[in-house]
């Protein structure tokens, strides 16, 4: 279970948490393990298990949870407006008591605070507020709010330092909101520059700005309100592209975090890949946070920006950056980093880092940027640099146990699956559990995330919806989050008003609009490292996606494309039967491969026959009218056309406009027939617009005539059936080069 401590008497080593299901558990400091009593404050997140002592209940192996926990406590007294009876105002102006008493009659203030200085010139005061019941229906506000006051009458952005300072200070942390806050500013213009600084930075909080005028006097109910509306309907903070750096933002994949930190102190080093936008970089960022909670050291290696580097100089670089982190100046210098000393260099100054009490994780994102074969570097692709260089890291890493691992991170694993790299025995083979792979959301990370989210933008989604959401876009969290910011539009463009509940009417209504418009993009975005790095599970995905066959028994798969597509979480196996897991790209990867089913009926081929055939020819009526008129003039061209018609047809048509000629609903002009023209024509008007031949492009169209509408009845071989999509396909090309 997990909850929050909630009392601490220091001098007696005990305490109380409350846990998840709203219960009190006793805990001694004797039943805490990987932590000590001193690293334990009131507020934080623990992990433990329940014993029964008699009638009570008491909390044992208790451990640091480095999430949040929401608790399920009994339903709370309905919230008014008004004051805590014993709250002390003394530090506040009295314009700001003013103020405190208009947020009195719209909020519960609850506490006071105290005055936040930051450097030797600004200082700020603030309140906690409770949200009445108005604001919890509406905004999904549970916890109190930081209402921060700045007396200067410029606004700066320091004022969101004093924010954190507060949040900081605040021992039971669980208490306050994370994602919003208030700002009461002197400056006049404070609501524009504080939109203008939303706008720059996506992951900032939720900001809700009031100057001192605003708030000086009466009942301000209506105006707090609408601008709480303004700043949390009109925002989408489901529309995330970037890597979450914050943790107000991060959701899910705690308990996987905890893990990694674990594996840590256990002295182990762990791997995390996964497709693109899967929430690899921001799990980093998530490892570096908690590891910062307990005094580890963590340092992100951008391998985007090492692979610059020959190996002895990405050693220097790695230093340099564990010496940042740790705000020390790095007295060494990139020369003497050579290939004959760079190992003890390293290991030395690692040592000293150490020495002081340290333990260290070094992250290293995108390390298939240094992996050998794909690498853009020559000497990180070859082989060596990449031998080299792990060697050193790795002989660190036996030398100084727990106290110095690494996580590797990135969309290809073969750094650590290859056994060995231009002929060298690869330094981390098998240096990895062999679950490397970044876990999907589950339906109740789902549930969180979107129902927290949409719950400030006034959005709340049912059961139903967020199970289909984790199963549609098979826990992926970058999909999940742009088809519920495509829901956010939907309900925007049709004046849709909020707070609402999404529904499996809406999540249906919005899907295919969704499919048709965005959903391609993401997909065609996210499998580019199978396009990219594995050409073999990407041609049995769309076998798999087809119908086709692909093998008589799963015992005839390649294992390492299975344990790829599985790992990606792209597919599953259940009861022998292998099935996509992400229902999204499968329909995708459908529709950009129809034409490559196979064992299909005659209806099928038919059906695909005349879809292309209805699509390529009004394109074909295009170029050979244009071609046909630049060249000739329009007059010469209608003859030409006309001449090309069987005789008895020919009157029907000679008033007919040149642009007519080509319209199917006013004259029959057929497929063969701008085949003939282009053949006719080739080298006044056509050669240089095709990249095959003359000989090439008659034999296309005549292919492909073979299969005409009158000739529905006819069977269609499999021969026959890949002879015209060989034909078909190289014309459409063509025809798409015209167009492009």
């Amino acid at each position: 279970m997990k909850g929050n401590i909630v009392r601490k008497v220091t001098e007696r080593g005990f305490g109380f948490i409350i846990g998840e299901d709203g219960g009190e558990y006793f805990f001694h400091f004797a039943n805490l393990i990987n932590i000590s009593w001193d690293e334990l404050s009131e507020g934080d997140c623990v992990r433990f298990s329940v014993v029964n002592k008699g009638e009570k209940r008491e909390a044992v192996n208790v451990s640091k949870y480095y999430g949040e926990v929401f608790l399920g406590k009994k339903q709370e007294s309905k919230v008014f407006p008004g004051k805590h009876p014993n709250i002390i105002l003394t530090s506040f102006s009295d314009e700001e008591k003013k103020i405190i008493n208009t947020l009195a009659k719209t909020f519960y203030v609850t506490n006071g605070g105290e005055t936040i200085k930051l450097g030797s010139t600004s200082e700020y005061r603030y309140c906690l507020v409770k949200p009445t019941e108005e604001f919890i229906i509406q905004f999904n506000l549970n916890r109190e709010i930081i209402v921060v006051f700045s007396k200067y009458e410029s606004f700066e952005p320091r004022t969101f330092d004093a924010i954190s300072e507060v949040y900081r200070r605040n021992t039971q942390q669980f208490r306050i909101d994370k994602i919003c806050s208030i700002v009461v500013s002197k400056d006049k213009e404070v609501v524009p520059e504080i939109r203008k600084m939303l706008k720059s930075d996506i992951e900032m909080q939720v900001i809700i700005p009031f100057s001192y005028t605003e708030l000086s006097n009466g009942d301000r109910t209506e105006l707090i309100v609408s601008r709480f509306k303004e700043y949390f309907f009109d925002r989408d903070l489901f529309a995330f592209e970037a890597p979450l750096r914050k943790d107000i933002y991060f959701f899910g994949r705690r308990d996987y975090v905890h893990n990694l930190i674990s594996r840590h102190n256990s002295g182990e080093n762990s791997g995390v890949f996964g497709l693109r936008r899967s929430g690899k970089t921001s799990v980093l960022q998530a490892v570096k946070r908690a590891a910062t909670i307990i005094g580890t050291m963590s340092v992100i290696i951008d391998c985007q920006e090492m692979y610059h580097y020959s190996w002895n100089k990405a050693l220097f670089y790695v230093m340099s950056c564990i010496y940042d982190d740790a705000n020390l100046k790095y007295e060494i210098g990139l020369e003497e980093y050579t290939e004959e000393n760079a190992t003890s260099i390293f290991s030395r100054d690692l040592g000293k880092i150490i020495g002081e009490g340290k333990d260290i994780i070094i992250l290293f994102d995108e390390v298939e940027q240094i992996t050998p074969n794909l690498s853009l570097n020559p000497c990180w692709k070859e082989g060596d640099d990449f031998i080299k260089f792990w060697h050193s890291i790795r002989s660190n890493f036996n030398k100084f146990g727990n106290k110095f691992t690494f996580i590797l991170a990135g969309t290809n694993p073969s750094a650590v699956e290859l056994i060995s790299f231009n002929k060298h025995e690869n330094p981390l083979f098998n240096q990895l559990k062999a679950d490397s792979y970044l876990p999907p959301f589950n339906v109740e990370d789902t549930k969180e995330m979107v129902n927290k989210l949409g719950g400030y933008m006034g959005l709340t989604f049912d059961d139903i919806v967020c199970s289909n959401l984790t199963k549609d876009f098979g826990g992926h969290p970058y999909l999940i989050r742009h088809f519920c910011s495509a829901i956010n539009k939907y309900l925007i463009d049709n004046r849709n008003n909020k707070p609402i509940k999404i529904t499996n009417i809406l999540y249906e209504k919005v899907m295919p609009n969704f499919v048709e418009n965005s959903a391609d993009n993401f997909c065609k975005f996210i499998l580019e490292v199978l396009v990219n790095y594995y050409p073999e599970e990407n041609k049995f995905l769309e076998n798999l996606a087809l119908g086709n066959s692909i093998g008589e028994s799963n015992s005839q798969i390649d294992p390492k494309i299975l344990s790829h597509l599985m790992g990606y979480n792209i597919i599953e196996k259940n009861q022998n039967v292998l099935g996509f897991k992400i229902d999204v790209l499968k329909n995708y990867i459908k529709r950009k491969n129809s034409y490559k089913k196979q064992n299909m009926t005659l209806e099928e081929k038919w059906a695909e026959i005349s879809e292309r055939r209805n699509r390529i020819e009004p394109r074909l009526r295009t170029i050979v009218r244009t071609q046909l008129k630049a060249r000739y003039g329009e007059t010469a061209a209608k003859q030409k056309v006309i001449n090309s018609m069987k005789t008895e047809i020919r009157k029907r048509y000679t008033n007919l406009p040149y642009t007519d000629l080509f319209d199917p609903k006013k004259c029959q002009i057929y497929f063969m027939q701008l085949g003939d023209l282009i053949d006719k024509y080739w080298n006044e008007c056509f050669k240089n617009i095709f990249l095959h031949n003359q000989r090439t492009i008659k034999s296309f169209f005549t292919i492909i005539n073979t299969f005409r509408v009158e000739c529905h009845a006819k069977d269609i071989t499999d021969d026959e059936m890949d002879s015209f999509r060989g034909a078909m396909g190289t014309l459409e090309k063509e025809v798409n080069n015209f167009y492009s």
